[in-house]
């Protein structure tokens, strides 16, 4: 059964009782009407079609259509059977204007028709229509990006310059409206972002006033990368070093490129973060002058830091030796209501011995050197205390004692 169906005689069997049906319909009073014997007359019908599309025929590389009829009256006349049936199936048909001869200017011509039945007149209303014809112009115009919500990023961050891909576009159209285009723009929404993105966007021409222009455009969509930067903050970065150079060496100068680091992130990140440490300098490999470049650590928290490696220039020298002799040692640390005195060494003094360049040590005044006991943590008595020295960097301390016997008493405290 569905082989027959499917066959090509079933649809023309069906088409032909579909015909006959109306058309018997159409005549079924003149039948009826007609004397025995005398073939009833066909029939006449008229149909309007109203606001029929009108296409232009022509090169559409080359030219561009500017002024047109959008639409005309179509009327039909012939068979009321034909009329009927047309009106029925509505089969394809096209109402157009043949410009493929012309060239740029205004013309006025013929408007023509194809697909209606053959035994139907057509008349078209106007039969004549006015066109405008003109040459297609490209030009290349840059994309500038609009930051949709750009107040809406995630707090402390900042929007760096878009970057476009393509820069530029083609826009192609009659030169009427070429002369119209003002800007080609793209549109990227920004709101929440808290990073660096890229999205595609349609690109929108304007003209003059800010009206949207609706002209072809080469590509019409481009990538658009948004650099979004998160808080950052300067912090200054403290290089330790460790170990000891090979004997016979010394420091002359130590200097540090950059001293102070960028660090990216959020912002109650950076709150916290006053100075970047842990970067260290094994002195015990240097063995000449030289530049080395050191890794700075991203603490945690920090997205990015910036520069992320600083270059340390160490310059060598003979080590040599300088005295300071009878330095004071002083007392730190000291609580409320205790006192404290030194013991030993004799008069609370002690000879510094320094070694470092001669650069440096020539540098050297009394003044720069404290020597010192910590009893901070120490309890009423008697205690041998290390001696500490601070003083100029990049040198080297020793002193002649190197413990010192501290008494701490505590106060008496009168009656109240």
């Amino acid at each position: 059964m569905d082989k027959f169906i499917n066959s090509p005689w079933f649809v023309k069997i069906i088409s032909f009782f579909i015909a006959l049906m109306l058309f018997m319909m159409v005549n079924y009073d003149n039948i009826y009407n007609q004397p025995a014997g005398v073939l009833p007359p066909v029939s006449p019908g008229t149909y309007t079609l109203e606001e029929v599309d009108v296409t232009a025929i022509y090169d559409t590389e080359r030219f561009a259509v500017t002024e047109m009829a959008e639409s005309v009256q179509v009327n039909l006349k012939g068979p009321q059977s034909s009329i009927t049936l047309f009106q029925f199936t509505r089969p394809s048909y096209e109402v157009f204007v043949d410009l493929t001869d012309l060239e740029a200017g205004v013309h006025n011509v013929s408007v023509e028709h194809r697909g209606f039945p053959n035994d139907v007149t057509v008349s078209i209303v106007p039969k004549f229509v006015r066109v405008v014809l003109q040459e297609k112009k490209t030009v290349s115009l840059p994309v500038e990006v609009e930051l949709v919500n750009r107040d809406e990023v995630e707090e402390g961050y900042s929007i760096g310059t878009p970057i476009v891909t393509p820069v530029n576009v083609e826009v192609t159209a009659a030169e009427e409206f070429i002369d119209q285009v003002a800007i080609a723009k793209v549109y990227i929404d920004v709101k929440g972002a808290d990073e660096t993105f890229e999205k595609s966007g349609p690109v929108k021409l304007y003209d003059h006033f800010g009206n949207e222009l609706h002209l072809d455009v080469e590509p019409s969509v481009v990538d658009v990368r948004i650099p979004i930067t998160s808080p950052f903050k300067e912090v200054p970065i403290k290089v330790s070093k460790q170990g000891e150079l090979p004997e016979g060496l010394s420091i002359n100068s130590l200097t540090v490129d950059p001293k102070v680091v960028t660090i990216f992130g959020p912002q109650d990140v950076l709150n916290n973060i006053s100075l970047i440490e842990g970067i260290n300098l094994d002195l015990s490999e240097i063995t000449q002058s030289q530049t080395i470049q050191l890794n700075v650590p991203k603490p945690r928290g920090v997205e990015k830091v910036d520069p992320e490696i600083i270059n340390v220039t160490i310059e060598l020298s003979i080590e040599e030796t300088l005295i300071l002799e009878e330095i004071p040692i002083e007392i730190t640390g000291m609580a409320e209501g205790y006192t404290a005195e030194v013991i030993t060494p004799e008069n609370q003094v002690t000879d510094v011995i320094l070694k470092g360049s001669r650069v440096l040590l020539d540098k050297v005044s009394r003044g720069d050197i404290q020597v010192f006991v910590d009893i901070n943590q120490l309890s009423p008595g008697e205690h041998e205390v290390d001696l500490q020295v601070v003083g100029p960097q990049n040198l080297l301390f020793l002193t002649a004692t190197e413990k010192a016997l501290i008494i701490v008493e505590e106060n008496e405290q009168e009656d109240q």
